[in-house]
């Protein structure tokens, strides 16, 4: 029987991992895009430091790492897994360390893919609101395209446009498990993201579900999180600057941080959207990003100035996992619309280096969190990084369904040609080690406010073992389908 961690161990980022991280981009395969306005005054005034955010961006020299064709990046076809295409405006140079990128390079990198991608099947071409797909089928596709030297074609590496999971069912008869839910035609959005024609939402990726699949293949999975680590010597050096220091010097002190990753390999693509997510969220909060939505203030916006920097606020993002439903024989089983919260607590930064969590409540933070838990799929559509966060999230839900509720077994279906890496062999990113020392906070009138640290935590496990419930309903619920095929609608 598979067991989940508890849930205090489940907070990596616990008392006060910082969020600090940042969207980035492999050398060789750029991964994900923004899609909102960068307030370059607050940003860009270091840019140019060394050590800082990716040295000069003349002559196509992005940091160490010198990115001269940058564009193509992502753009090539590659064996296994097709194009790298969620495409994004920061890059991880030679030494791990993640640095900025033009967007005018990301433009063109886009338009590469744009140029690459297959010509869809017609069948898949229209949208649905529900298209079943088989993972028997599925992977016997795959391993045919392996053992015939062929690229796997963009239709399973986008699994067939789908845009959401609603149904996970057994199926003995056909020793099968399906997957359905809506699913359209999808199109290489101005930023790079492979989105659905229709809807804009970004298109779930095989690579992302094998990529839990795999992680939780085990008796004991864990529960996925990302978090970015300041130093306790950088935070101890930022305590010595005093409440005054610019937000240069705070991110000069700080020095490199440690990207750490639970519950997925760090070298994923899972990894690289949920670092993205994480550090778009902290600079939304602190107002160095701004969405283009209405009356979406950033924390920084709503505080005053409070004349010090040795404490900070926490936002941390988790799914919220409704109700989950299973016929009377649990073969079949109805995933609820899920959401996404935002949560908040008070941190202390303690002149060693230590920090701890407490202290009096913060209402301006209580109320960010809460509008911007309300607002999230709006934000998501803006900011596509936090839609394809939300991605990852429905498929562990998916993924925890199949093995905590035994479906390989009930349908006699083997996942070994998905799931062991002998059969069929991940294609691993670079995976981002470090991060410059971004700044801990944002100053008004001279004086530091509050700063803002958080982290990401994804655990399905508690709602598909304890949030369950019967719905005969589902008995009539039909996912099979005819032909050889690996979907239908």
């Amino acid at each position: 029987m598979r067991t989940f961690l508890p849930h205090s161990k489940s907070r990596l980022f616990g008392w006060g991992v910082l969020l600090i991280a940042v969207v980035f981009m492999t050398a060789g395969t750029p991964l994900f895009s923004q899609n909102y306005n960068r307030n370059n005054s607050s940003r860009n005034n270091s840019s140019n430091r060394s050590g800082s955010r990716g040295g000069s961006y003349s002559g196509g020299n992005y940091g160490s790492g010198g990115y001269g064709d940058y564009e193509d990046y992502g753009a090539r076809e590659y064996y296994r897994w097709g194009y790298r295409s969620a495409v994004g405006g920061f890059s991880i140079d030679a030494d791990r360390v993640v640095r900025t990128a033009p967007t005018e390079a990301s433009q063109k990198m886009a338009e590469r893919v744009r140029s690459l991608l297959a010509e869809i099947p017609a069948d898949l071409d229209a949208p649905t609101p529900l298209r079943k797909i088989s993972l028997r089928r599925l992977s016997a596709e795959v391993r045919s395209c392996l053992a015939n030297d062929r690229p796997i074609p963009d239709s399973i590496l986008f699994l067939g446009g789908l845009t959401g999971i609603d149904y996970v069912a057994a199926v003995p008869e056909e020793h099968d498990i399906y997957i359905a839910g809506p699913a359209e035609g999808w199109t290489v959005s101005e930023t790079g993201e492979i989105v659905g024609k229709e809807s804009g939402k970004p298109i779930f990726r095989l690579e992302d579900l094998l990529t839990i699949l795999r992680s939780w293949n085990t008796e004991t999975p864990e529960v996925i999180t990302c978090s970015i680590d300041p130093t306790p010597e950088g935070i101890a050096a930022v305590a010595d600057l005093g409440a005054l220091a610019t937000d240069a010097e705070r991110e000069e002190a700080i020095g490199l941080m440690d990207v750490t990753f639970t519950g997925i390999p760090a070298d994923s693509r899972v990894a690289a959207v949920l670092a993205a997510a994480d550090y778009s969220l902290k600079t939304i909060s602190l107002g160095y990003e701004t969405v283009p939505i209405k009356n979406f203030p950033s924390y920084f916006e709503s505080i005053k100035a409070s004349g010090t920097a040795n404490y900070g606020q926490r936002f941390w993002i988790s799914p919220v996992y409704n109700k989950i439903y299973h016929g009377t024989d649990s073969l079949t089983w109805k995933l609820s619309d899920m959401g996404v919260e935002t949560l908040t607590e008070r941190e202390h930064f303690a002149a060693d280096g230590s920090r701890r969590a407490g202290g009096k409540k913060d209402v301006q933070a209580a109320r960010w969190a809460a509008n911007m838990s309300k607002r999230y799929d709006e934000v998501a559509a803006a900011v596509p990084v936090f839609a394809e966060a939300k991605n990852c999230m429905e498929l562990a839900l998916c993924a925890a369904v199949i093995y905590a509720k035994h479906l390989p077994e009930k349908s006699g279906l083997s996942l070994a040609d998905l799931t062991d890496e002998a059969v069929f062999p991940a294609s691993p990113l670079p995976a981002p080690a470090k991060v410059p020392g971004f700044s801990l906070s944002r100053q008004i009138g001279g004086k530091a406010a509050v700063s803002v640290t958080g982290g990401i935590s994804i655990n399905p496990w508690e709602a598909v073992q304890n949030g369950t419930a019967l719905d005969a309903e589902l008995d009539a619920v039909s996912l099979a389908f005819a032909g050889e095929k690996w979907y239908a609608d």
